[in-house]
């Protein structure tokens, strides 16, 4: 093993992680006190440069999609990363930090060695991958079960509607979620279910087979809604939620290439956004004309509505009452008479969670499941992404946020494993829109001091939504390392003076 001079120590920023080279690998550095670890320099999920990333307590926090990991062993403790950082052994000589390019060896996921305990994931989403990288992470040697209904899963179905429609990626190259040296290692059922029954820890498939557990996990999403209104079922109609969905969507966008979309939701304007990428007729029809404004407010609404004009995007306002066409959609009718020409459309207007097949569970009104504080439902059966509803200190609470369901699905299955762990989690989560990542942290549905500093139109501002004084939610662009801290710093409660101090420290950095 041969270590190479890096750095001078004294030269080295405390708890500032810093870029180098060490023969053909990069790396970043981290220096606490005397001490110094070396990682991989980009984040194993999406290759985020770590360098950007906020060094906060003992964490390492991602500035792209908020994995954080341990300083002391670049262990993932949160997600979007589905594996730990790379480390290099690093030596203190003389004043200077010598570093070796060979990665030390990671510990080896666990080999399943037999049938029992039974864990069974229901669904490989974010939610189901998540627990199942964990269990094995964790050290789980017993039999994992997945269930899912798509044979191509489990893959990231945030590139569906940001990276493939705009051409920046091939369909077949969306990311896999789960490596094959853990993925192999579970016993994979595709299938539908049709019936939960608790009582009996089994779960029955369409056709008859019958799936016994010790241990469950329902993680199984959530389905787009269409509108109910005549005309839904017309060919050249669709919605989007898989693979298939996506494919069979962009396929006939290549030959019309013109497309509508009903429901400005963060699903269709990212759509919007990509398709207008290569040049597609775009037309958005919604009852609000302002996109986004009931999460961020009309400020920003206003924002993203500009934006997507400017790019050309199409707005109509208005009520849909039916689809027209013969056999295929010709048009869309709205409550006030108009008729908008539409030779192919996508409705973007929300989904429900995915719970049909349960019958013995209390369902809440709006299908989800109501958990308690360690995501359980009850004995031996936990769920975890967007059919949760769980505690928090404004009453039972569903986001359907991708990152989310990663940590509900991680807390789960450490949960599972006797843990004790209570989800608490700030929630957060990013949609990106003509080359910009937009990014919100915290959760407010009402706000009575609402704070924008930086500017809109450079697309590098924050914008903090707060309740009595202290911060509920943020919005922001562009300011990837502050909210990087941010999502840890917030899981204390933070006032707005905080928020602005935190903001200025890191602009002057």
């Amino acid at each position: 093993m041969s270590y190479q001079t890096v750095v001078e120590l004294k030269s080295l920023a405390q708890r500032k992680p810093t870029k180098f080279t060490v023969g053909d690998t990069d790396v970043v550095l981290i220096r606490d006190d005397e001490r110094v670890q070396a990682f991989q320099a980009k984040c194993p999920h999406a290759g985020a440069p770590l360098e950007q990333g906020a060094v906060c307590g003992d964490k390492l926090i991602c500035p792209w999609h908020k994995a954080v990991f341990q300083l002391q062993d670049g262990q993932m403790c949160e997600p979007l990363a589905l594996a730990n950082l790379k480390r290099y052994p690093v030596r203190i000589e003389q004043g200077k930090v010598l570093v070796s390019p060979q990665a030390m060896s990671p510990a080896s996921a666990p080999s399943a060695q037999g049938e029992s305990p039974v864990c069974v994931i229901l669904g490989s989403g974010a939610a189901g991958s998540a627990a199942i990288w964990t269990l094995r992470d964790e050290g789980f040697s017993g039999h994992i079960v997945l269930i899912e209904r798509e044979s191509a899963a489990p893959y990231d179905r945030t590139a569906l509607s940001k990276f493939v429609p705009s051409g920046k990626m091939a369909i077949e190259d969306v990311p896999k979620l789960l490596k094959q040296d853990v993925l192999g290692t579970v016993e994979r059922i595709q299938g539908d279910v049709e019936q939960l029954k608790a009582l009996d820890k089994m779960l029955i498939l369409k056709g008859g087979r019958q799936v016994k557990f010790d241990q469950l996990l329902i993680a199984s999403g959530s389905v787009p809604q269409a509108l109910d209104i005549p005309g839904k079922d017309l060919e050249g109609v669709h919605l989007l939620r898989s693979l298939n969905q996506a494919d069979e969507l962009l396929k006939e966008v290549d030959k019309t290439e013109q497309l509508v979309i009903i429901g400005n939701s963060f699903i269709g304007m990212e759509m919007a956004g990509s398709l207008r990428n290569r040049d597609v007729d775009v037309t958005v029809i919604a009852r609000h004309p302002l996109p986004f404004a009931k999460q961020f407010g009309e400020e920003i609404g206003r924002h993203f509505y500009d934006l997507h004009r400017s790019n050309g995007v199409k707005f109509v306002e208005g009520d849909p009452v039916a689809l027209e066409g013969e056999g295929k959609v010709k048009a869309v009718r709205l409550k006030s008479g108009k008729k908008v020409d539409a030779s192919l459309v996508l409705f973007g207007t929300g989904v429900v969670p995915a719970t049909t097949f349960i019958h013995d569970l209390p369902l809440e009104e709006d299908g989800s499941l109501l958990t308690d504080s360690q995501l359980r439902v009850a004995d031996n059966i936990w769920v975890a992404g967007d059919i949760a509803s769980y505690p928090s200190v404004h009453g039972p609470q569903r986001i359907e946020h991708y990152r989310v369901a990663h940590q509900q699905g991680r807390i789960a299955a450490m949960n599972m494993l006797g843990k004790q762990i209570l989800y608490d989690r700030v929630p957060f989560f990013w949609t990106a829109h003509y080359g910009t990542r937009y990014e919100y942290l915290g959760h407010a549905e009402e706000w009575d001091d609402y704070r924008l500093l930086g500017s809109l139109q450079n697309k590098q501002f924050i914008a903090f939504y707060c309740q009595e004084g202290m911060i509920a939610a943020v919005c922001s662009a562009g300011l990837y390392t502050l909210t990087a801290a941010l999502v840890q710093e917030m899981q204390q409660p933070m006032t707005l003076a905080q928020g602005i101090a935190l903001y200025e420290a890191y602009s002057a950095a």
